[in-house]
């Protein structure tokens, strides 16, 4: 009973802050150099290897198994790029939703994209 009267605020600071949006930690981060906002910054090979039917970032996006109104399952979500080596993220709707990095390399001035290494 004692120790009641510290753990209860406590308590109620973890529960006050839990009920926080998600997108407000996400506004305080500032672009870092090498981050890609849009899928139009990307090379046009890695856009390729992506694929024609993704939404950009904050564009619509159907992250159920049900579009609709046509709207694309996978969406741009970031990339990095740095000197030879890029990072995309891209979300992927449907009943499992998740979000995949795609990895990609440049080789002899192309972007190439390197494929995941099956875990063993």
């Amino acid at each position: 009973m004692r120790y009641r009267t510290t753990i209860m605020p406590l308590i109620f600071a973890v529960a006050a802050a839990a009920g926080l949006p998600a997108a407000s930690a996400q506004q305080a981060a500032a672009p870092q150099p090498g981050d890609i906002a849009s899928l139009a910054e990307l090379p046009s090979d890695i856009r390729l290897v992506i694929g024609p039917d993704v939404s950009d970032r904050g564009g619509p996006f159907a992250a159920g198994c049900v579009s609709s109104n046509g709207e694309p399952h996978s969406r741009f979500a970031s990339a990095r790029m740095n000197a030879d080596t890029a990072q995309v993220t891209i979300e992927r709707g449907g009943i499992a939703h998740y979000f995949d990095t795609l990895d990609f390399r440049q080789v002899n001035g192309r972007w190439v994209h390197v494929p995941k290494q099956p875990q063993k």
